[in-house]
């Protein structure tokens, strides 16, 4: 069908429409006198695009929604943006913390710590696709919330961004829609509870071990099975394992974010701490 037609389908203008096929959104046959002729495909393709121009997705965006041939395309855009979102609103509070106090200094830091926030949360975003990486960027900014003010954490910040930005990660399709589907409500609501949950066994473990005894062993029992050895559960948990050791996330990551972040030094030896006595009472298993 031709432009005047097209448009009346999809409720876009003409200008619309050019400016998509400008940006390779779509590709009509030209036809020998020039004009050109939209197929039944492009015309549902240009009612997605208007879809998405309409919940403020930007051309680049949608580009990526569109040619990215999997379920969670829309949800890694998504979570672009509402970290984008949570970026602005943090700046917002600052600004109205700045008009009160009149605390420049304390301004210029905070600012730095969000801006640092978002550049290693989007990162994280990009190195794990889907739910999986909205949890783990969640859970790497609980403790991202310190300025950077020495020479070690300016190094460290550094660190962490080029073994983000180098750091490969590939999961098979077959894999990725299993974590996609048992990742689906790794919310903030969810990361808020694990991280009380992990302070609860951190902070004493052999209570926690004690109250959760037979839940414990049972789930022990469990991954040394045959059974969960078949599962797709034990495949992803043998591909992260072997990422960690081979990309440098325990050797260089790690490392250097707790240089970055006390915070995240203290939970990570707390964490230390209490695996040790939990390796004590199951020798055979970690967190």
């Amino acid at each position: 069908m031709l432009i005047n037609e097209a448009c009346k389908k999809c409720k876009l203008t003409k200008k619309a429409i050019a400016y998509y096929e400008e940006q390779r959104l779509i590709q009509p046959q030209v036809l020998e006198n020039g004009y050109r002729d939209f197929s039944d495909s492009e015309i549902e393709q240009l009612k997605k695009i208007a879809v998405l121009r309409k919940l403020e997705l930007s051309v680049s965006d949608i580009q990526t929604v569109l040619n990215v041939k999997n379920k969670t395309a829309l949800y890694n855009v998504l979570n672009k943006k509402a970290l984008e979102l949570e970026t602005i609103k943090a700046k917002q509070e600052l600004a109205q913390k700045l008009a009160q106090s009149q605390d420049w200094e304390y301004t210029r830091l905070q600012l730095e710590a969000i801006e640092q926030k978002q550049t290693i949360s989007e990162r994280l975003l990009n190195v794990f696709p889907g739910y999986y990486g909205k949890y783990v960027s969640l859970h790497f900014g609980l403790y991202l919330n310190e300025p950077i003010i020495t020479k070690e954490q300016q190094e460290a910040f550094d660190t962490v961004i080029s073994f983000l930005d180098s750091a490969d990660l590939k999961i098979p399709v077959d894999l990725q829609e299993y974590l996609d589907e048992a990742t689906k409500n790794f919310d903030t609501s969810f990361a808020a509870n694990v991280s009380d949950t992990m302070d609860k066994m951190v902070k004493n473990p052999e209570k926690y071990i004690a109250d959760n005894q037979e839940m414990l062993k049972q789930y022990m029992e469990f991954k040394q099975s045959d059974e969960y050895k078949n599962l797709p559960e034990y495949k992803l948990q043998e591909l992260f394992a072997t990422f960690n050791q081979e990309s440098g996330y325990n050797d260089i990551f790690i490392p250097a974010m707790k240089k970055l972040s006390q915070s995240y030094r203290n939970y990570h030896d707390a964490m230390q701490e209490a695996n040790e006595v939990f390796i004590e009472k199951y020798p055979n298993a970690q967190w």
